[in-house]
Formats: structure tokens, sequence, C-alpha cells
């Protein structure tokens, strides 16, 4: 398990090649489950939270029409994934 702030960039850097919306789900949940496994709530909070600022603060004029839907739909999982988690508690 590597620690949040190692594996947001790692994370980060999947994202920005992932070619669809299930691509994207798939390495996010895989991220939040490793985290889970071995840390606590708190961590998974502090992911989700450097993962959704990353996200906020990118220009679609940086990227090509696949890649920045395909942000823009991280950005959205992020979003729902946090008002599920609020809504557990």
């Amino acid at each position: 398990m590597m620690k949040v702030e190692k594996l947001v960039p790692v994370v980060i850097e999947e994202l920005k090649v992932a070619q669809d919306n299930n691509h994207i789900e798939k390495i996010i949940s895989a991220a939040i489950a490793d985290i889970e496994r071995n840390a606590n709530a708190d961590t998974v909070k502090l992911f989700v939270l450097q993962l959704r600022t990353w996200l906020e603060n990118l220009s679609p004029l940086d990227w090509d029409s696949t890649q920045w839907g395909c942000l823009r739909y991280a950005f959205i999982f992020l979003q729902n994934y946090s008002i599920v988690e609020v809504d557990k508690n």
C-alpha cells in the first residue's frame, strides 16, 4: 500500500490515459479499495479530496476531447462517491 501522497500521482497518470468511463471507474475503485484494505476512512477521504482538487483545476484546453471527457467523468464519479459515503455515515 502506497501512501496517499504517492498514490494520487500514480492514479492521475492512469486517468490521463484512460479511454472510457468504465476504465475511469476501475482505476478509481481499485485505488479506493486498496486504501480501504490497508488504511482507515480518513485516508480514503484524503485521497478523494486530493484527486478531486486536481480534477477541479484542469483546463479543457490542455486535453483532447477523449481525455477531457474521461477526466470530467472521473470528477463526477468522485462527487457521487463522496455523496454515497456521506450518506452511509
